[in-house]
């Protein structure tokens, strides 16, 4: 194993930034064709206009849909792709390469080239042969002698040779030597056929739940008129046809930003409280010692048992009898506390050593302190978990916010969804507009899944070291 070099750093830092270059400037021209698209006077109406773009060229809108298609599909594979870099940059653990690195870098270099951006591609390629000089001893160039002297090698007819002598030398073996590789044939085809037939499993598992959203934003993308006048509904469409503008319409018609800006005031409130209330009852309930405490946290945990439903109608009547009804203090304060999350950070807490505890005692630390330079920080992945998964719960809640808070201007997203009309046409002629509902629900489901899949780590650290003892 080498160490990697300050030059090979230099590089892949200048190679990341470039790539930084390139996605923020995909992210400004996918904001501007939105900007541009214009919209439809009636919902269910198809605009076929022409858009000038920056002064330079002229978009039909068939083009102008297929150009935000393909820059939202360059964006899905490249941004990833830049944060991987950038977490590999700051990674302490990578000091060391071996000839895998060098490939990677080649691998990534074509990446490059595969989106277009080929300054990024000099530079990795830059990289790669400093790696290879450093790991191998020789250049690029020696690397291609040698897969040309295997190629000439091969047609030549000396690597059949090498093999004929492999296969004499198989001969040669004992009969146990042929029974020991007969058993570990067997083995491996066992092995393979498991490993196929569970990922096979897993693969319709995945597809499974992937339809459904696929489903969603497919539909999000078609007309109101293929909607309602298609006879089999298509699976596919090409990406000139499918309509951006829905979600345009959906995200400025409808008053959506206003709905989301109560979710986002809504659920930062509530998890600050969460975590607050969360920390303080795990930490009093893991450590100080008072009368009655495990009686008191068994009477938390069978409140656990008990539906939430059962909750509603005496949380309701508390909150008229505050004269909180119609208000944010409805909307917050119910959700500003979780029996099960002080349960969750009560186990973490509980495996922290108590020697830390009565050592912090014995040198003056009061518990507050404790409290903050110890076991926040030893806990801190499943405090992540709870502030990601209470934030979650904020943004999908239902029932609760339309029960208590029913004037227009206290929605959440989530109630806006469903309370908002869809529909074209009035009385026994209304129909419910169904691409411009999932547009809109695309649109409160898609930054969710981004939040969890670039916090899944965080998930799954909390919920594996409160689940281990020791």
């Amino acid at each position: 194993m080498k160490r990697i070099t300050k030059q090979i750093k230099k590089l892949d830092l200048i190679a990341t930034l470039i790539d930084l270059v390139y996605v923020l400037l995909g992210f400004g021209l996918l904001a501007y064709f939105f900007i541009i698209l214009q919209e439809p006077v009636y919902i269910t109406q198809v605009l076929d206009v022409n858009y000038s773009i920056l002064g330079i060229a002229t978009f039909t809108s068939a083009q102008l849909n297929a150009a935000i298609s393909i820059m939202i599909g360059y964006l899905v594979v490249f941004t990833p792709l830049l944060f991987s870099h950038w977490k590999r940059l700051r990674s302490k653990d990578v000091i060391e390469m071996d000839e895998w690195t060098y490939r990677t870098q080649f691998l990534y270099m074509f990446m490059s080239f595969f989106t277009l951006n080929p300054f990024s591609a000099v530079v990795r390629y830059l990289g790669a042969v400093e790696i290879m000089k450093v790991v191998e001893g020789y250049g690029f160039i020696q690397g291609i002698k040698n897969i040309w002297t295997i190629l000439v090698d091969f047609f030549s007819g000396k690597s059949f040779k090498r093999m004929k002598e492999k296969r004499a030398i198989r001969k040669m073996q004992s009969e146990s030597q042929a029974d020991l590789e007969k058993i570990s044939r067997r083995d491996l085809i066992v092995k393979v056929l498991v490993m196929v037939a569970m990922y096979t499993f897993l693969t319709m598992i995945a597809l499974f739940i992937f339809i459904p959203f696929y489903w969603m934003m497919i539909t999000a993308l078609k007309t109101h008129q293929e909607l309602t006048n298609a006879i089999t509904p298509r699976m596919f469409i090409g990406i000139s046809e499918m309509q951006w503008v829905n979600f345009k319409v959906a995200m400025t018609q409808f008053n959506f930003y206003h709905y989301i800006q109560n979710t986002v005031i809504v659920g930062i409130l509530s998890m600050i409280g969460t975590v607050i209330t969360t920390i303080l009852a795990a930490f009093a309930f893991s450590r100080l010692e008072f009368k009655g405490r495990e009686f008191i946290f068994s009477l938390l945990l069978m409140t656990m048992m008990i539906p939430g439903e059962l909750y509603t109608i005496t949380n309701y009547i508390t909150v008229r009898n505050l004269g909180w009804y119609d208000s944010f203090y409805a909307l917050i304060f119910p959700f500003m506390t979780s029996v099960f999350y002080i349960f969750f950070l009560r186990q973490s807490f509980k495996q922290i050593p108590d020697t830390l505890y009565r050592a912090a005692q014995v040198d003056g630390c009061g518990d507050f302190k404790y409290l903050r330079r110890v076991m926040i920080p030893i806990a801190k992945p499943t405090i992540i978990t709870i502030t990601i998964l209470s934030a979650i719960g904020a943004w999908d809640a239902y029932i609760w916010p339309q029960l208590v808070a029913p004037s227009e201007k206290n929605w959440l997203i989530s109630v806006a969804l469903r309370s908002t009309s869809f529909v074209t046409g009035e009385g026994s002629d209304a129909r419910p507009v169904y691409n411009l509902q999932l547009a809109a629900i695309a649109s409160v489901t898609v930054p969710l899944l981004i939040i969890f899949f670039s916090l899944k780590k965080y998930i799954l650290a909390g919920v594996g070291r409160s689940g281990t003892k020791g």
